[in-house]
Order: structure tokens, then sequence, then C-alpha cells
């Protein structure tokens, strides 16, 4: 049996509660990270989260799903609205990302010069990928909503340059090259 701090990580101990556990233990799982937005149906004005819930569903049809806290400040307001984008961020864009992640911030989201929209939908231009889906399916489980779009629309600029999400910590998520024969 290998030594669970021989590699710096501590051991969990399991006394701690197991949703605290679950939570150090989900650092160490790298997720892409992205802003999802929308828009309030009422006044057509942006709202966003940052998130690293997001996935793949199917290609048939092309499908995607974020789980959102129910509690949070932009699910309604993306629910309402029936739609969402993905934006997958890049290295050039991480600024983006801190008014997301920070409630005190709040003001400075959407003031960067690259939010645009496309229909009523806000959107980052230039970003590595924007998938844009339209709710087909909402799914509670515990806290959050699963919330499946089907893509309806989606641009890339074919940018390797992704960011995610490990340790708690950005960081790039790239291809490793082969190994050369």
């Amino acid at each position: 049996m290998t030594d669970p701090t021989a590699t710096g990580t501590p051991a969990i101990p399991p006394d701690q509660a197991l949703d605290a556990r679950l939570k150090q233990v989900l650092r160490h799982l790298p997720a892409p990270v992205g802003i999802v937005s929308s828009f309030a149906p009422e006044s057509g004005d942006p709202v966003g989260l940052a998130m690293s819930a997001i996935m793949p569903v199917s290609l048939e049809p092309c499908s995607m799903a974020i789980a959102i806290n129910r509690a949070g400040a932009s699910h309604d307001a993306i629910v309402r609205s029936g739609r969402f984008c993905i934006n997958l961020l890049d290295s050039a864009r991480q600024a983006h990302m801190a008014p997301f992640a920070r409630p005190e911030a709040r003001d400075l989201r959407f003031t960067q010069p690259d939010w645009v929209r496309h229909g009523q939908v806000w959107y980052i231009e230039g970003c590595p990928a924007n998938m844009f889906c339209e709710i087909r399916e909402r799914l509670p489980y515990g806290t959050h909503d699963l919330l499946i779009g089907e893509v309806y629309d989606l641009m890339s600029t074919g940018s390797e340059d992704i960011l995610g999400w490990a340790n708690g910590a950005l960081g790039r998520l790239s291809p490793i090259e082969a190994p050369k024969e």
C-alpha cells in the first residue's frame, strides 16, 4: 500500500463530513472552465456565471449539459430564457473569469468589448468555442439543476489553448505530444 502523503497530497481524515471530503477529492479532477451566459428575458440584460460543470451529452441530437446551483444569481434568468451559451476560455480571456467567479466583482461582468449578442444570447467573441444551446431538459438533483441543452449553433476558432480548473487554480488543458518513434 502506498503512502497517500508521498505525492504531497495529505490524506483526507475519515471523520470529515462526506461533502467536505468529496470537495477535496474533486479538486484533483481537471475540468474545462467557461462562462455560461444568457439573458434576462424581461430586460434582455446579460447574465452569466463561471462554471466547470460542463459536459457533452450526445451527438444525436447534438447536446451539452451544465449543472447550475438553483440558489445562484443567474439560475432563474437562464431557465426562463430557455437558452444559454457555453463560452470555453483561453489564456487570452483569462481575465474574463474573475468577475464571474467572485460575487463582489459582479459589476465588472460583461464590461469587456468582446461581449456580443447572437440573437438574444450574449457570448464572448473569439473564444476557442461558443456552444449555443436551447434547454430541452431540466433535471433537479440536490442543490442543482442539470440543464440539457440542444446545440443550435456553435463557433470555434480551432484554438487548443483551453483553460481548465484543477487543484484550486486555473491552468491550461493542452494535448500531450505523442512520443516520436
